[in-house]
């Protein structure tokens, strides 16, 4: 008993050591990422300091709804592209490896876009439901509010993260052998992590699987891009027609409260998880 104890240890030491190694470019990546947004939100705050005390100006309002963290999040995400070009950018992860490259007709990624936005509503309304503490919403809401933080949102965040996040670490774990299931798993929950924000931390992850499959069987990051776009410009839709009432609204409570909540989550996880079941085996070479 004690040498097959000894055996299973030594098996997972093993296992836990090769996804470190495998590892080690991708965390000092993100590592990067986070300090690139620290940095350029550093240097940006502290000009809308000056300005703010200059003008005569809160400094909140001047950070947040003039447009200073959108336009922070914008560099920081420039600074993402490059960072992943530089640590990633050496070989095409498309065209080797475990890449699923086969094309697909416009009809066929249209419903699996559908799909996809099935699963992204099962997880706000599960995530609504979770009550997790969003320690980032006033910021969120000011950047939903002009437009360098639309930008940043809608177009700056999809193209940097899913350079940093599916091409380079998804990519890179691929190459380094690691199998398609532990490469997609891995990716998105270092895109969790990297939000940082407890309310964001579980949909990042799941929206990362999500992500992480469309890039594996399309061999294209246009996919995920199309996706992370749909969701984060959906949200910037949603403030802008809902005015000062954003930050009130409730979904859970829009489709009838929480048993119904419930049941919409079942329903559209089931729809997502099938569409997608579907889009995987039928694109396979």
């Amino acid at each position: 008993m004690d040498k097959y104890l000894l055996l299973y240890r030594l098996f997972i030491i093993a296992v836990m050591k090769g996804i470190f190694e495998n590892l080690k470019r991708p965390l000092l990546a993100v590592l990067l990422f986070l300090l690139a947004q620290l940095v350029v939100s550093f240097v940006l705050m502290f000009v809308a300091g000056v300005y703010a005390g200059i003008a005569g100006k809160d400094i909140q309002s001047v950070s947040v709804g003039g447009g200073f963290m959108g336009i922070a999040s914008l560099l920081s995400n420039v600074l993402v592209v490059f960072i992943s070009l530089k640590m990633f950018g050496r070989k095409s992860y498309s065209q080797d490896f475990q890449l699923q490259s086969q094309p697909s007709g416009w009809l066929r990624n249209v419903i699996v876009l559908l799909g996809c936005v099935f699963g992204v509503i099962a997880m706000d309304l599960f995530s609504e439901i979770l009550s997790l503490p969003n320690i980032m919403e006033k910021e969120i809401m000011g950047m939903l509010g002009n437009p360098w933080g639309i930008a940043a949102i809608a177009i700056g965040a999809p193209l940097g993260e899913e350079l940093l996040f599916r091409w380079g670490i998804q990519g890179h774990l691929l190459r380094r052998g690691c199998s398609v299931p532990l490469s997609i798993v891995l990716s998105a929950l270092l895109f969790g992590l990297a939000h940082i924000n407890p309310a964001q931390v579980f949909f990042a992850f799941i929206m990362g699987i999500l992500l992480g499959l469309l890039y594996w069987r399309s061999g294209s990051l246009w996919l995920p891009i199309l996706l992370h776009a749909l969701n984060n410009g959906t949200a910037c839709l949603q403030v802008w027609l809902l005015g000062d009432e954003a930050e009130t609204f409730s979904m859970v409570e829009a489709v009838g409260g929480q048993m119904m909540a419930c049941i919409n989550i079942v329903v559209l996880s089931l729809a997502c998880a099938g569409v997608m079941w579907w889009y995987v085996k039928g694109t396979r070479e």
